[in-house]
């Protein structure tokens, strides 16, 4: 049997599959994140060395037998970056058996099915990629915190940070995201909140999952958190549009939206999809058909010369969503599984 192997290795955390020639999700696994950026090129090429471990030993395969991989990495979306952790890949894996690429890459891939389309990334940290059907790509965004990240989750909390900080200082409005996020921080005061927020505690990840409040704050009509994430999903919105211009996109191209900020049928999801078909009114604007892994894992079989049909992807789909009912691995939601019309 000939295995692919695949990574969706995000900023803040990653995943790997294990998928046969015949397209079933033999095995899955989960580790940190793996922007190299953040922690370095070596700790990302020992927890991909890890991940990869775990799944060829968890499907009780042989390491000859994965014959592809594919890694869609945080932090890889130039040349440059790829050249600085090709030649620790090129010894783990063999400079002719693996694909290294963006996770925007893989995103695209596994959200449309296609080759060409939009992605909106949205987690701790936000990025915008598209390509169109000349295979000519370009992104927005993916420049971390301090130069872009419009419309993640870091700086939707950020935005609700300062809020309430400003209302404690009478220079703006009252707001209930005040008691709800010291409680969700275990915090009593507005003062000891800028103490925690300069302390190693406070990481981005950990900021970021703020943004979880505010969209329940809004989805409770709270007027501060709704202005918030109007605000952000503007810039996302005007970035869809700028690069379905620039790409030359037709009309009714996918948009999809992939990431934890998005799943279910939160507000700030309607939000941002009013805003998008707003600008773009033939859009398609869709949650992701497969999981962003499976995406990588696909990439990988087509390097191993298996053709993707409809057939290898209903397998992969339908064995992923078997293996998923024995383990405790969070799955996105996906286009079959949103309600929302």
């Amino acid at each position: 049997m000939a295995y692919a192997f695949g990574v969706d290795g995000g900023a803040s955390k990653s995943r790997a599959v294990l998928i046969s020639e015949n397209g079933q999700v033999v095995h899955l696994a989960k580790g940190p994140g793996v922007n190299y950026h953040e922690i370095g090129a070596s700790k990302v090429s020992g927890t991909i060395a890890r991940l990869y471990q775990e799944c060829v030993e968890g499907a009780r395969a042989r390491s000859e037998e994965c014959r592809s991989v594919c890694l869609g990495l945080a932090g890889v979306g130039r040349n440059a970056d790829r050249e600085i952790l090709k030649p620790l890949f090129d010894e783990q894996f063999g400079k002719e058996c693996y694909l290294l690429t963006s996770d925007a890459d893989i995103s695209l891939l596994s959200g449309s099915l296609s080759d060409s389309g939009i992605i909106v990334l949205g987690g701790t940290g936000s990025m915008l990629f598209g390509r169109n059907e000349s295979q000519r790509e370009a992104r927005i965004g993916g420049h971390g915190p301090l130069l872009s990240d419009g419309g993640s989750g870091y700086r939707i909390a950020l935005q609700a940070l300062r809020a309430i900080t400003a209302a404690h200082d009478g220079i703006g409005f009252k707001t209930s995201l005040q008691d709800v996020i010291l409680e969700y921080l275990k915090l009593k005061s507005i003062e000891e909140l800028v103490s925690w927020i300069y302390t190693p505690t406070a990481t981005r990840e950990r900021i970021a999952s703020i943004a979880s409040i505010v969209i329940q704050a809004a989805d409770n009509e709270d007027p501060i958190a709704d202005a918030i994430l109007n605000d952000e999903a503007d810039s996302l919105a005007i970035g869809v549009e700028t690069l379905h211009k620039k790409l030359g996109l037709s009309s009714g191209v996918d948009v999809v939206l992939s990431g934890g900020l998005f799943s279910g049928a939160s507000c700030y999801n309607r939000i941002l999809k009013q805003k998008i078909r707003y600008l773009l009114p033939g859009v398609n604007v869709i949650p992701p058909k497969l999981d962003p892994v499976l995406g990588a894992g696909l990439y990988a079989m087509n390097q191993m010369g298996v053709a993707i049909d409809n057939d290898v992807i209903d397998t992969i789909r339908n064995s992923y969503r078997e293996f998923l009912k024995t383990q405790s691995y969070p799955a996105i939601v996906l286009e079959e599984d949103s309600t929302e019309k």
